[in-house]
């Protein structure tokens, strides 16, 4: 897998991360509410792979660890979006060096 590939996997990982997150606030009081989590596994090659499942156990709704969950996603996508950019960058030094 090239490094632009890698590097959007990992935006699209963290941008489910948030989602799924707002999600849970969403819904902390809905009747019956079972929280969601996000799954990430690593893709052979590179990259990882992200889907939305059910969380094992019904657990009481927690605010404060929805709220800590929301920060770690910005940061995973600003570092995926550096390396995006760093991949796109070398790719086009690689064309000028080539033409």
């Amino acid at each position: 897998m090239d490094p632009l590939s890698i590097a959007a996997s990992g935006m699209r990982a963290a941008e489910l991360r948030m989602a799924t997150s707002a999600h849970n606030v969403a819904n902390l009081r809905t009747p019956a509410f079972q929280r969601l989590d996000v799954q990430q596994s690593a893709i052979e090659g590179g990259g990882v792979s992200a889907r939305v499942v059910r969380a094992e156990t019904p657990e009481e709704p927690d605010l404060l660890r929805e709220y800590l969950a929301q920060f770690e996603p910005p940061l995973e996508f600003e570092a995926s979006a550096r390396v995006f950019e760093a991949a796109a960058e070398m790719s086009g030094t690689l064309v000028d060096l080539l033409a």
